[in-house]
Order: C-alpha cells, then structure tokens, then sequence
C-alpha cells in the first residue's frame, strides 16, 4: 500500500502535468484560441467554423475570413485568447472549488488521487477513535 506523502507527492506530479498540457493547448495555435476569432453556429445551434472577426467594425473593408485549422499558424495577426497565468488559474480554480463531480469529469486522475486521500484521512480518524478507545 502506498503511503500518503507518495500518494501526494504523485498527486502534485499529475497536476503539474495537467497545467503544463492546458497550458499547451490554450497556447497553441488554432481558430478557437485566438483572440480575434468568432464562432458561427449553424440554424440548429451547432458549430459550423470560426471566422476572422479583425476590422470586423469597419464592414465596407472586413473581408470576412473563413479560419480553419490551416490558417492560424501562418497568420500573422493571430494572438492568444487567454495567458499562461489565467489558464492557470482557471485549472486552480477549478480544482480548488471541491465540485468534485466537475474535478472527476475534467480530470479523471487528481479525482482519484483526491478520492484516496479522503479515504486515508477516513482510516486515520477511524484508527485514531479505535486507539483512544483502547486505552479508556
């Protein structure tokens, strides 16, 4: 059986992976992570594309561009839609709110690590109350 501190030692490596990986991905150059880019839905409310929305206020100059995932790493006008810092706070904020059925479903690894950790605090409570009892 593993030990708590290896068992948080392990928890604080998966989290570290997790915000390394949002990190990369919310970086990384595609139409839904720049700052410039607009959804369009279709009729039925699904996802159709992304479109270039830059000078989109002067509409007589807007060339309305269609973004797909060919455009954004040549673009020279891409820039991200968030920062390292607030992807990083948004996974620590997230882990931090305790929802763990929303920790769970985003990430399936720090909710069982969490899981475990409750279960040893549970056991130490249950051997601590077993030894006062024993010595009364």
């Amino acid at each position: 059986m593993k030990t708590e501190g290896s068992i948080r030692h392990k928890l604080k490596q998966v989290k570290y992976r997790i915000v390394q990986k949002a990190i990369r991905n919310g970086l990384s150059r595609k139409p839904c992570n720049c700052k410039h880019s607009g959804l369009v839905k279709g009729a039925s409310g699904d996802d159709l594309f992304y479109v270039c929305l830059l000078d989109a206020e002067r509409p007589k100059e807007w060339e309305g561009m269609i973004c797909d995932n060919s455009v954004p790493p040549n673009c020279p006008f891409f820039k991200p839609d968030k920062t390292k810092e607030e992807i990083e706070k948004e996974v620590d904020e997230l882990l931090a709110s305790g929802d763990m059925g929303e920790i769970a479903r985003v990430y399936p690894d720090i909710a069982a690590l969490l899981w475990v950790l409750g279960g040893i605090d549970e056991l130490e409570t249950t051997d601590e109350k077993k030894d006062e009892s024993e010595n009364e």
